[in-house]
């Protein structure tokens, strides 16, 4: 069933468990949707007012849309920050103002609506019918909310993210909207799709933690002392550090979109990385580093931009593969041929993706040579990119500590992603390195070393070189 916009007096959501790990302040440019990126305005489709919409392809109506409103502007802010120009702002505002005018309240909480009805996957089953409220609306919206409030200082928006912010506490009462619940295991789950009985409401996982987004710009917005927003942060922390591996991984392939439904989600399996990488910011715990490397471990990311790779002469065996399918979600990658590889010496050649095999190894597809249209596997023996490819970026960054003797090479490349430098070193045991990033680098997983005499320089990530969980700010 789906909640509607009934209003009633409303409980106080409680009953879940929390994390050990509170919440951390971030810098300014390093806080979310802070993409350092100016984007030229408009971009896809808006009306005439300049607010972003959206046509269904199913009816080719043009709806509002609370998350992209948001979104909207969002990325709208973060384009006045860095340039101050005043049409950003003024598209910010007007977009805020459009998802602020369509609210439904609840006992004193803001719930957006979407006017449509929406059948996530297209098979029938949980469908949300007119009007329908998203928890990640909520936290969308209440993340523009504060933004605004920095920005202009107008109590309207402190008050619009006070109104946004209650609908998180509010628990369900088995007719009307919510933005969470807690489930049968006593976690608390920021609904993207809710519905009656709560326990088939869809636990998005992306959607989860864009909703802890919004509640940690409000507690930033409260001077980082918020008692309530502190409480569901570590509430909603608990839920996807207890669920990320067990629930939504999937080894050596997708991550799931969510929980109710199981589906394969290949358009947000880099989502998921980031979004770790997000909480690592968020909280300084260093498990969200070694999960983002782990779902990165498990399959490329579609988005993936062309390169250049090199194939070594070990490379013995090349692919065709089902991969035409426009969407990546049509892709099965099944193996359709082979062919045996013959090489003297090392090709360098273009790729255009990155992918993997089921059950079976990651891959390039070469899009020059005499293998054009062929895949073949990715390996520091076999075939790699010659730039550092899926970066995860580390703010603070983490502490790399060598549990017993390395020897490794270490690889300087210069800002084309060439390499400039490379040495045979020896790593002694209780050497600590700080990093800032780690890729993937000659077909492996690397970290790029920062300070010291190998300041800049990746090293192949090994089990002897781990993150050290205490060694961070």
């Amino acid at each position: 069933m789906t909640p509607r916009p009934v209003d009633a007096a409303r409980e106080r959501i409680d009953g879940f468990s929390i994390s050990a790990v509170a919440p951390q302040p971030i810098p300014l440019g390093m806080q979310p949707y802070q993409s350092g990126e100016v984007v030229p305005l408009p971009f896809g489709l808006v009306d005439s007012t300049g607010v972003r919409m959206f046509e269904a392809d199913w009816d080719d109506t043009v709806y509002d849309h609370p998350i992209a409103q948001a979104q909207y502007g969002l990325s709208a802010l973060e384009s006045y920050r860095l340039t101050g120009d005043p049409e950003y702002l003024d598209v910010a505002t007007r977009n805020a103002q459009r998802i602020v005018d369509r609210r439904d309240e609840i006992d004193g909480a803001w719930y957006f609506p979407y006017d449509f009805d929406f059948d996530l996957f297209r098979n029938g089953k949980g469908v949300l019918t007119a009007p329908w409220a998203s928890g990640m609306s909520s936290g969308q919206a209440l993340s523009l909310f504060v933004r605004l409030q920095e920005v202009t200082g107008e109590e309207r928006w402190r008050d619009a993210a006070d109104h946004t912010f209650a609908a998180f506490l509010q628990a369900p009462d088995g007719v009307g909207y919510f933005s969470s619940f807690v489930d049968d295991a006593g976690m608390l789950w920021l609904e993207e799709y809710s519905r009656y009985p709560v326990m088939d409401s869809e636990r998005v996982l992306n959607g989860h933690m864009w909703s802890m987004y919004g509640i940690w710009d409000y507690w930033m917005m409260n001077d980082y002392d918020h008692p309530d927003a502190e409480l569901l942060w570590r509430g909603a922390m608990y839920t996807v550090d207890r669920t990320a591996e067990p629930v939504f991984r999937t080894p050596e392939w997708y991550s799931l979109y969510s929980v109710w439904q199981k589906k394969e989600a290949p358009t947000y399996h880099w989502h998921h990385q980031q979004q770790f990488l997000m909480l690592y910011r968020m909280s300084h715990d260093t498990a969200w580093v070694d999960r983002a490397a782990t779902f990165r471990d498990d399959h490329p990311a579609y988005r993936t931009a062309p390169g250049r790779a090199v194939v070594a002469p070990r490379t013995t065996t090349a692919y065709r593969l089902d991969d035409d399918a426009q969407h990546v979600s049509d892709r099965s990658m099944v193996v359709l041929e082979t062919q045996p590889v013959d090489l003297d010496g090392a090709a360098t050649v273009d790729y255009d993706r990155r992918g993997r095999i089921p059950q079976g190894p990651v891959v390039i597809r070469l899009t020059s040579g005499h293998l054009e249209g062929w895949w073949v596997p990715e390996g520091p023996d076999q075939a790699w990119s010659t730039t550092p490819v899926e970066v995860h970026e580390y703010r603070p960054a983490v502490v790399l500590r060598v549990t017993d003797e390395v020897e490794t090479t270490a690889t300087r490349y210069d800002e084309h992603g060439t390499p400039v430098d490379t040495q045979e070193v020896t790593l002694q045991p209780g050497r600590l390195s700080s990093s800032y990033r780690s890729g993937v680098v000659e077909g492996r997983p690397a970290w790029q070393l920062s300070g010291g005499e190998l300041d800049g320089y990746w090293v192949p990530a090994q089990d002897k070189l781990r993150v050290d969980a205490a060694g961070n700010g």
